[in-house]
């Protein structure tokens, strides 16, 4: 055993000056115990310089007592180096929020061995250097001759990417080629180099993996805002930070978006408080920036002179202020950041990524050529920015794409500093026109359930569409797209949003002809009716048949008059109600559309319901149910059966209208229908409720309430508002105040997807019954 040297003498010295123990030193330098012994006996006399590092920074010592620690560890204790010395691993100057996963899985990669290459690839401000080091800190232990970071960003050709490294790890380079050279100095060292931002200089990815060759104990942790692409190299996309699922404080709290901002608020000088008000104010901010780490911290530096409120008023002048000092030029704001990538792509990329700024809701494969004009194919120029992390590609069915928010908003600046604004909106109004045109039948029909998928995928390009019409005096086609698409936004749970865009065409419309006034006022009467506004469907369904007929425009106006006679209907009005449904049926022998068949069915069914010919409205639903499952459109489909279950339950049948209205909760959780959905819920809460299942006719009762406000959507048929509205107090009563309440509060957090499970337990036996007294 060797005598005691002078690295162990200093070690133990400061040690004990530290009063710690063996163990607690190994613990803190992330060493073992048994290391830290080797050491102070001198059986360990020339440690690797990443384990000095550890120990002083174990030991908190300052720059002098480093130096006269690092300088016993050399061969013969001099005071100075023989070559240049690797620079100690930077810390994070904050916490690394939300990326626990990320960091467990990149770890055990690199420290298992099997892998010797790891990129991680995402849009700039992501956060990957700071992962990288995250990880890198974690794996120190692992790489007995040390983790080297090597700072490629002020490098700017890819022959220079070899020669940085041999820099940074402190060795002497050999005459010779740079390849040859490196190899040479790490040899068969157990090492980790970061290498951080390679994306501009990716031409030096075969030297890397020709070093990785060389070098077996070499390990590469690498960030790039695109993947080297070589055969050594897993990829690991990192994706921005988990949004908030929802407003509430709680839900924010727990979001890794909304950590970063409330952490950043707080060393900003001005912690945020989560109350109802605020939190949705962060969850806010957190979804216009797209949960970017960059942009949440720069917008979070502003939290000391700004509530949540006013900051998220005035979200894009914050991010274009600068940050931190500490940080890089290119990161101190979101442009400078997108600048540094922006100037690696081609002119083509350049160009088409301008023009995707204005896509609000993602974008197609054919509405990215769309919009790229005339610039021929836009295959090679998407795929270069899907490599460069600037375009996401979309998970799910179809290929589909979009921009980070910020990015967005960068490309836009650029677009318009092109001077390119205006013609692209108007070539991305003309695609979502097109899309519209096939949505116009496929609404109606069996392909219903993939058209509103695709159509609320569209949905902010379908308003950003609306909006650019209406700038540009483009009524007429405004209206055609409102009632292409009027289902749509009935059907999911906006109606209140067309309403608003639609009636801001007719503002803006001035004289239209009657094919357009047809179109308009349709799409008015058809939202106005799902929102309840029974005297607002009517004059809109009126003037829509009156313009329709002049425009010999049978489809629209077949559908007016339905409208209106479905609101007379509500209103009482039968006589009108039976006018309008016979100027329908010559009308609906030359469109020849099951749709019409259907639902002018229903309607005539309603009106016998409400005059009181109960076995003639339930033979004509009889009808209308075969029209509407020729038809296969599941909305049809719900409109019918939970018109029969209205029926059955006014003659006591309540089998039957469960086992209605079980298979209309069935349609409307599988294609997402809210309208349906309301007018369910109620239905069979009072199914239950006539069957003693209080609690499940409260849950019922406060799912078809919540329903029908986030949906922004109405229960108008008086029969069904006659039987809710005396169920409900019977329910209560039964129930007690404390009881109803805490059922009450179960029931508005329902999703649609739990009532049909929940309908089935209104019959299932053992279920609680409350007795009638």
């Amino acid at each position: 055993m060797g005598a005691p040297g002078t690295f162990a003498e200093q070690l133990r010295r400061l040690r004990e000056a530290a009063s710690l123990t063996q163990d607690e030193l190994a613990e803190r330098a992330g060493l073992t115990a048994k290391a830290v012994g080797a050491l102070e006996r001198g059986e360990r006399r020339r440690p690797y310089p990443h384990t000095v590092r550890a120990l002083a920074d174990a030991l908190r010592l300052d720059d002098a007592g480093r130096e006269g620690l690092a300088a016993a560890a050399r061969p013969g204790g001099a005071a100075e180096p023989s070559g240049p010395s690797a620079p100690a691993l930077p810390r994070l100057p904050v916490c690394l929020v939300g990326r626990d996963a990320e960091r467990a899985g990149i770890t055990a990669l690199l420290r298992e061995g099997g892998t010797r290459l790891l990129t991680l690839t995402g849009p700039g401000g992501v956060g990957k250097t700071s992962l990288a080091l995250d990880v890198a800190h974690a794996l120190t232990p692992a790489f007995p001759d040390g983790v080297v970071l090597v700072e490629l960003a002020p490098v700017r050709e890819p022959e220079l990417v070899l020669p940085t490294v041999a820099r940074a790890v402190g060795g002497q380079q050999p005459a010779g080629p740079a390849l040859d050279a490196l190899a040479t100095v790490l040899g068969s060292r157990r090492l980790l180099l970061v290498l951080d931002n390679l994306e501009h200089v990716l031409d030096a990815a075969a030297d890397v993996a020709a070093l990785l060759a060389r070098c077996p104990g070499l390990v590469v942790l690498a960030t790039s805002r695109a993947a080297l692409r070589v055969r050594a190299e897993v990829e690991r996309p990192l994706d921005p930070l988990p949004l908030p699922t929802g407003p509430a404080p709680a839900a924010v709290a727990v979001s890794p978006a909304a950590q970063v901002f409330l952490d950043r608020a707080r060393a900003a000088g001005r912690p945020v408080t989560l109350t109802e008000a605020t939190a949705a104010d962060v969850a806010a901010i957190c979804r216009r920036l797209d949960g970017l780490p960059l942009a949440l911290e720069l917008a979070a530096a502003h939290a000391r002179f700004l509530a949540p409120d006013a900051l998220l008023a005035r979200l894009d002048t914050a991010i274009a202020s600068p940050g931190a000092r500490d940080l890089p030029a290119r990161q101190r704001t979101v442009r400078a950041t997108l600048d540094w990538s922006h100037d690696l792509l081609t002119d083509a990329e350049q160009a088409l990524l301008r023009r995707l700024s204005v896509f609000r809701g993602g974008f197609s494969l054919e509405s990215a050529q769309e919009v790229a004009g005339a610039d021929g194919d836009v295959l090679a120029a998407l795929a270069g920015l899907v490599e460069q992390s600037l375009v996401v590609p979309v998970p799910g069915p179809g290929a589909r794409y979009r921009l980070l928010e910020p990015v967005r908003q960068y490309a836009a600046a650029r677009l318009a500093e092109a001077g390119e604004a205006g013609p692209v909106a108007d070539r991305a109004a003309d695609a979502v026109l097109a899309l519209a045109t096939g949505a116009r039948r496929g609404l109606l029909g069996a392909d219903q359930a993939a058209w509103l998928d695709t159509l609320e995928a569209e949905h902010g390009n379908l308003a950003a569409a609306l909006a650019r019409l209406i700038e540009t005096g483009r009524a007429v086609d405004a209206a055609e797209l409102g009632a292409d698409t009027w289902l749509y936004w009935a059907l999911r749970g906006n109606a209140v949003e067309g309403l608003g865009w639609l009636e801001r065409t007719a503002r803006a419309a001035g004289e239209l002809d009657a094919g357009a006034r047809a179109a308009l006022h349709l799409a008015l009467a058809g939202l106005r009716y799902a929102s309840g506004d029974v005297p607002g469907t009517a004059r809109e369904a009126a003037v829509a048949a009156e313009a329709g007929r002049l425009a010999g425009a049978d489809d629209r106006r077949a559908h007016a008059l339905v409208l209106g006679a479905m609101a007379a209907v509500f209103a009482g009005e039968l006589d009108s109600a039976a006018a309008q449904l016979e100027e329908v049926a010559p009308l609906a022998g030359r469109i020849g559309h099951e749709w019409t068949d259907a639902h002018t069915a229903t309607a005539r069914a309603q009106l016998l319901f409400r005059a009181g010919e109960v076995p003639a409205a339930a033979a004509t639903l009889a009808e209308a149910e075969t029209a509407s499952r020729a038809l296969g459109a599941p909305f049809s489909v719900a409109v019918v059966l939970n018109m029969q279950a209205s029926l059955a339950l006014a003659t006591g049948d309540v089998d039957v209208a469960l086992d209605r209205l079980i298979e209309a909760a069935e349609l409307a959780a599988a294609v997402g229908t809210a309208w349906t959905l309301a007018y369910t819920l109620p239905s069979l809460a009072v199914c239950a409720a006539q069957l003693g299942r209080h609690e499940l006719a409260a849950e019922l009762f406060a799912a078809g309430s919540a329903t029908a406000a986030a949906g922004s959507v109405a229960v108008s048929f008086p029969p069904d508002l006659e039987a809710a509205r005396e169920t409900l107090p019977v329910v209560r009563a039964a129930l007690g105040e404390e009881a109803f309440d805490a059922a009450w509060r179960r029931g508005r957090a329902l999703r649609p997807a739990d009532v049909p499970a929940l309908a089935a337990r209104i019959t299932a036996p053992g279920q609680p019954r409350t007795r009638r007294t």
